[in-house]
């Protein structure tokens, strides 16, 4: 019986394999061939023995969709999840719930491979993948450098390496320029990421958010954070009162939907000096290679000296004397 045959077969007892998993008696995971196509660490720390080339790839994470766009390998997706942004080249694409995971959507597709990121999916999934004899990569996504990483691996899953080094390499001297033009001399000004005007949820130490801030020429204040995502009260910001205020706030009004939750924040410089900016969820709150453009976009909004254009000397001007 071919492997498709055998996982299509598997669909009416799947709950029974997530009790079995779950109650800690599921059976021993099956040995690896003896030479396998690739073996890789993933983002988990987890070792991942992949048996042949990726042909159908399903991603249950919108940064793990980003990353193989990177790497050139949308070809071989077979489905992205329902969180993903709609963006024309994943047209057509079948979409899953990967929060709740629809495990017998994923089976149904017959996938060769399910990638997820180590910052987003339930590490406890990799059981049920390996139970079914999928293998499941988790994509480092914390940082940019391991953000970098994973569109290397990627394209060497997908054979597409020469693809996703220059896509990595582009990357890389894109941010340098950046960081070359706001590590001009000058006071950086300190700034707070939120994800929302509502509720202060923010990045902390380690985040591949405070790269960018510090790319756009930022001192991010919520640096000092061990966990990657906290949660500020109003008297910690207004401690730390910071020069600007960065948030994927959408079209509306950032400055009145801020005061309107957080009313004792109107003393605050940001707010008094109108330095709030809001950048496109779509480029700051996955992680991947668009998050350049949400640095790039953060630096040219914060000092915008820094990207003006001087017309070139032609010449020909006019001279004045007294």
């Amino acid at each position: 019986m071919s492997q498709s045959a055998m996982r299509r077969r598997t669909l009416p007892a799947l709950s029974i394999l997530v009790c079995s998993l779950l109650c800690g008696c599921a059976s021993e995971p099956r040995k690896p061939a003896e030479t396998p196509f690739m073996t890789l660490t993933d983002g988990l720390e987890r070792t991942v023995n992949l048996q042949n080339p990726p042909q159908r790839v399903v991603s249950i994470a919108p940064g793990a969709t980003h990353i193989m766009r990177a790497a050139g390998g949308l070809s071989s997706l077979v489905a992205i999840t329902s969180a993903d942004y709609r963006e024309q080249d994943l047209a057509g694409l079948p979409r899953i719930s990967a929060l709740p995971l629809d495990l017998e959507a994923i089976v149904a597709l017959d996938p060769d491979l399910v990638l997820a990121s180590d910052q987003v999916n339930d590490p406890s999934h990799a059981d049920l993948f390996d139970a079914l004899d999928i293998p499941i990569v988790y994509l480092g996504s914390a940082s940019w450098e391991a953000v970098l990483a994973s569109i290397r691996m990627t394209g060497d899953m997908m054979g597409t390496s020469e693809q996703a080094t220059s896509m990595v390499d582009s990357l890389a001297k894109k941010r340098d320029e950046l960081m070359a033009k706001t590590a001009a001399p000058g006071v950086r000004p300190t700034a707070v990421f939120l994800i929302s005007p509502i509720q202060s949820y923010s990045f902390g130490a380690g985040s591949y958010v405070l790269d960018l801030m510090r790319w756009a020429g930022l001192d991010p204040i919520t640096s000092s954070f061990d966990t990657p995502a906290p949660v500020l009260d109003d008297e910690w910001v207004l401690m730390h009162n910071p020069d600007v205020i960065i948030g994927s706030f959408g079209e509306d009004d950032a400055k009145d939907a801020l005061l309107n939750h957080h009313p004792t924040w109107q003393s605050l410089d940001a707010i008094r000096n109108d330095r709030i900016f809001s950048i496109p969820a779509a480029d700051i709150l996955t992680p991947g290679p668009r998050n350049l453009q949400a640095a790039s976009q953060m630096a040219r909004s914060i000092h915008p000296h820094l990207f003006e254009v001087v017309a070139p000397r032609t010449g020909n001007e006019s001279l004045t004397t007294k």
